[in-house]
């Protein structure tokens, strides 16, 4: 039997671009790790756009495909940090790298030759 979740928006306030992980409740004396995820979803732009995801990692993959599909903007402080991910370590649109992202990258490999 499927349990309808409602979700708060004060959670999804304020948040342009992230993930949100719904645990069971317990408390607050587990730490979030040794608590069960009910759901995990995509934020972008204060609002839920994709739910149900199962796990982060199909969460943050989901979040980088919405994120290059529909050409929106990374968040300023973390520009660089999503365009090392989405064009190294996803490969997509590497191509074209800015000059810090393509110096890294070229760090990368360095050190694993």
């Amino acid at each position: 039997m499927r349990h309808e979740r409602n979700f708060s928006l004060d959670a999804t306030k304020e948040v342009n671009v992230g993930i949100l992980i719904i645990t069971e409740e317990g408390g607050s004396s587990r730490a979030l790790l040794e608590r069960e995820m009910v759901d995990v979803a995509v934020l972008l732009e204060e609002q839920i756009v994709k739910r149900d995801l199962g796990d982060v990692a199909n969460a943050f993959a989901t979040l980088m495909g919405l994120l290059y599909c529909l050409d929106i903007d990374y968040p300023k402080r973390l520009k660089y940090t999503f365009e090392l991910i989405q064009k190294v370590f996803m490969g997509i649109g590497s191509d074209n790298c800015s000059a810090k992202v393509n110096g890294l990258r070229n760090s990368l490999l360095q050190d694993n030759v």
